[in-house]
């Protein structure tokens, strides 16, 4: 009996101190997540500890990224288009041309599936300027002829010179070749208008890989705002340079006026370019100070003011008194 009432008085007796409770059991050690949360002074700088007091990043938008991305696929389509023309059709459809003047003359098994380059219009021009008169100088231009056919004069046979532009025949009678009679037989496609596909090929890619590159710049366009400043497109910019916001236009840009050494610089941030464009705004607001520029008072209309009555031949003008006045005076 005695010791329960002394080990209740000592336990009473027990002092509160900062490990123990009232009822002399030690205290149980708050989570460090509570300690966490106490807030931090003013003036602390918890840089010093490695954590940034304020961070926002933002990639691209969707609508930047697509837009490229499909001209680059229009790109790509029209300069595989023009390439199988240059390549393909057109020389296909010359082909055809080839067999449907030429199998009435020789029959379609004698027609090769390929033609020669040459003779065209131009080396057939040529000829005629010469005018030359030995067919062995005919041949070093226009080249061997793939087949020959009698002509209507005595003596006359016809060289057909057969190119994928065309064919050219060529009359000679008694051995001498009589260019005045030369005549063209064209295919659908020219020379130059194959070689001219292949040109728009060339075009449609080169321009396709200019838009290859604003492609990759809309898809990694990064914006990170931290304590010292913003990145912007691999742009730094400090907070310290930062002018003024404003310029904002309801279509969804803003315009940052920075001093870049001695001179002053725009930069124009595009909700068409980077996602996170109204947290961009107000971060930069918020850390400069800056009036929010999308905050655009609404135009009031004027209000509308009452006509004057229109004039009529009716109405009569004011008569001035103060002659008359002076008159009665006299």
């Amino acid at each position: 009996m005695w010791q329960g009432q002394k080990s209740a008085a000592a336990a009473d007796s027990r002092p509160v101190g900062r490990h123990n409770t009232r009822d002399g059991r030690p205290k149980r050690h708050v989570a460090s997540a509570a300690r966490c949360s106490v807030p931090v002074p003013t003036g602390y700088d918890t840089r010093q500890r490695g954590v940034p007091t304020m961070r926002l990043e933002s990639g691209p938008a969707g609508y930047d990224r697509n837009y490229y991305l499909i001209f680059l696929l229009l790109c790509i389509f029209m300069g595989a288009y023009f390439l199988y023309d240059h390549q393909i059709g057109y020389p296909k459809k010359n082909l055809e041309a080839a067999r449907k003047a030429l199998t009435p003359l020789i029959g379609a098994e004698n027609i090769p599936q390929t033609l020669p380059e040459i003779p065209t219009r131009l080396e057939l021009e040529a000829l005629t300027n010469q005018q030359p008169t030995d067919p062995a100088d005919v041949y070093q231009v226009l080249g061997q002829p793939l087949f020959t056919k009698p002509g209507e004069r005595a003596g006359e046979r016809l060289e057909y010179f057969v190119s994928a532009y065309g064919a050219a025949r060529v009359p000679v009678v008694q051995g001498r070749a009589d260019i005045k009679q030369v005549h063209w037989m064209p295919w659908e496609k020219s020379k130059e208008e194959i070689r001219l596909q292949l040109y728009c090929a060339l075009i449609a890619f080169v321009i396709g890989l200019f838009v290859l590159r604003r492609v990759y710049k809309a898809a990694t366009l990064r914006a990170l705002i931290d304590d010292e400043g913003m990145t912007y497109a691999g742009r730094r910019i400090p907070f310290e340079n930062m002018l003024r916001l404003c310029d904002y236009n309801r279509k969804g840009w803003v315009d940052l006026y920075y001093r870049h050494g001695p001179q002053e610089r725009k930069l124009r941030i595009d909700n068409q370019k980077v996602r996170k464009f109204d947290e961009i705004i107000e971060t930069l607001c918020e850390a400069k100070g800056f009036e929010d520029p999308r905050q655009i008072p609404e135009e009031v209309p004027a209000p509308a003011t009452a006509e004057p009555p229109p004039d009529t031949p009716d109405a009569a003008a004011p008569t001035d008194t103060r002659n008359t006045d002076r008159t009665d005076e006299t």
